[in-house]
């Protein structure tokens, strides 16, 4: 199982996101990949279930196209941005861990 952040801990500011747009996030046990399209914000772990590298880009970069697909830049495995399904490439029939959070004034939270 791949580890998520405990309840409570501060991904991100919310006006730091791109909208639309994906960035990575750390804390002390892991990394997440944060997507937002407008006031709604989706979380999954920072892991490509087919590669297990990184979804981001060295500089925390994600590559959201048309607002909609995480696409790895590794080996180009997309991902819906909404539930994590993988929608083209490698990782067929995989699907992105889930990170529940939730928006607190201006932070990003995981549940």
């Amino acid at each position: 199982m791949r580890p998520k952040p405990p309840a409570g801990t501060v991904l991100a500011r919310l006006d730091d996101l791109p909208d639309p747009g994906a960035r990575a996030s750390a804390w002390e046990g892991g990394a997440v990949v944060l997507i937002r399209r407008g006031v709604t914000v989706t979380a999954f772990t920072n892991l490509c279930p087919h590669a297990g590298l990184p979804l981001c880009l060295p500089d925390g970069r994600g590559l959201l196209h048309a607002g909609e697909t995480l696409v790895c830049p590794v080996h180009g495995a997309s991902f819906d941005a909404g539930n994590g399904d993988c929608t083209g490439g490698p990782a067929a029939g995989d699907r992105l861990t889930a990170i529940d959070v939730e928006i607190v004034g201006p932070e990003i939270r995981a549940v």
